[in-house]
Parts: C-alpha cells; sequence; structure tokens
C-alpha cells in the first residue's frame, strides 16, 4: 500500500475506534454484549494457558484487554493505531506495546519468536487477512499455541435483521452497527472461510463457540503450525 493509502487506512481505522468505543468494548453497558466478550476472553485465556515462562503476543492488541487479563509471561502487544496504544500503555504497564502493522510487522518483533500468539476479531478488520496469517508463521514456533477469534457475520447480522423487523434492535442496542460489515469490518468470516484463508500453513486443534454451540456468534480457534 502506498503511504497514502495507509495514512488513509490508519485514520478510518481510528474514526472506527472511537465511533463504536472500542477502549470500553469489554465493559459494555449492555450486559448481552458484555457476556458474550467475557466468554470470548475466558476460552481465549483457556486455549492460551499462559505461564510465566512464556512469550505471548497479540496482534492487533487494541486497547490491551485481552493481554491485561493474563498475569505470567512475558507481554507483548501489535496495534496499527497509535490512539488506542496510548490509551493501552497507562492502563498496562507490564505490557510492551508496539506500532505496527500486522500485515506487515515490524522488525523488532520479527526478529523474536513467540510461543503463544492471540489474534482476536482483527481478521475481519484488515486488508489481507492471508498477510496476517503468514506474518504469524514468521514469529511462531513449532510447537506454539496459536488462538483466533472471529466474528460469525451471517448469523450475527441475521439475529440484528429479525430485531429490526420487531423494532428492538435500537431498544436494545442502540450503540451497536446495525450490519458491522457495511461499517468497519472489511471482510464477512465464518469457519469455512477462515478453513480457506489458513489453508495447508496451520492445523485447527479445538473450536469453542461463543457464547454457546446451539448459537455460534463468535468462533475461538486454537490452531497449531503445520510442520511438513
Amino acid at each position: 500500500m502506498t503511504d497514502k493509502k495507509y495514512d488513509n487506512f490508519i485514520k478510518w481505522n481510528d474514526e472506527m475506534i472511537k465511533k463504536f468505543d472500542l477502549e470500553h468494548y469489554h465493559e459494555n453497558a449492555n450486559f448481552i454484549v458484555r457476556f458474550i466478550e467475557s466468554r470470548r476472553v475466558k476460552f481465549i485465556l483457556r486455549f492460551l494457558d499462559a505461564n510465566k515462562q512464556d512469550r505471548i503476543i497479540e496482534l492487533g492488541c487494541g486497547a490491551g484487554d485481552i493481554l491485561g487479563n493474563i498475569k505470567q509471561g512475558n507481554l507483548t502487544g501489535v496495534d496499527i493505531s497509535q490512539y488506542i496504544l496510548d490509551i493501552a500503555e497507562k492502563r498496562y504497564r507490564n505490557i510492551i506495546f508496539v506500532l505496527g502493522n500486522i500485515e506487515s510487522l515490524p522488525e523488532e518483533i520479527k526478529k523474536n519468536q513467540y510461543n503463544k500468539i492471540i489474534c482476536s476479531e482483527v481478521l475481519e478488520h484488515v486488508e489481507n487477512p492471508t498477510k496476517v496469517l503468514e506474518e504469524i508463521k514468521k514469529i511462531a514456533r513449532e510447537d506454539s499455541v496459536i488462538v483466533i477469534s472471529i466474528p460469525n457475520e451471517k448469523l450475527i447480522n441475521k439475529f440484528k435483521k429479525i430485531l429490526q423487523k420487531l423494532e428492538l434492535f435500537n431498544l436494545l442496542f442502540s450503540n451497536l452497527s446495525k450490519k458491522m460489515d457495511e461499517e468497519w469490518h472489511l471482510h464477512s468470516l465464518d469457519l469455512i472461510k477462515l478453513g480457506g484463508l489458513i489453508g495447508d500453513s496451520y492445523i485447527i486443534e479445538k473450536i469453542k463457540r461463543i457464547p454457546f454451540r446451539f448459537l455460534p456468534l463468535r468462533y475461538v480457534v486454537k490452531l497449531k503450525l503445520k510442520n511438513d
């Protein structure tokens, strides 16, 4: 991407962060949103199973709310937004935050390897999700635990549409987009599309449907590198 295009993307991304109040998303006033997000974080942490020897990195870390729940290990977060990183750095003094594009990681990140890697609710926001997955391979060890989460966009939009027809959407979710893939999400993802993105590079070890198996509004997926 050209410098101008890159700058425009950053500006647009910052506008979306502010519009959807990203730094307070995990503490959303809506109890339904708060419950779903707490379930997502719970299973990310469970799949990660962090300990004090771990080198842990989150790509697209936002305000650092997931890393802030990890009490052990060497913690690093990367995000494209200086605006959101300024907030993260004030909140979490024990985490190293790095400004960078996760489609082309900074050299200070690529020179290291991490045995625990998180990329949560990010692939749908980037221009090229495949590049992010390629960058993960560069910083992962053979035995690294990689945890990715994605929204089940089709099902989410279906529920939103039903609530709009019942005239309940604005009552329950006044601060949410009626259709996020028309605003901040550049890609509409599900498990099939995620499988296509990871191709032959990764093996899916576990999948958790969030908040419940019968209502998979989110997927938390544990991956490992496929070694030849």
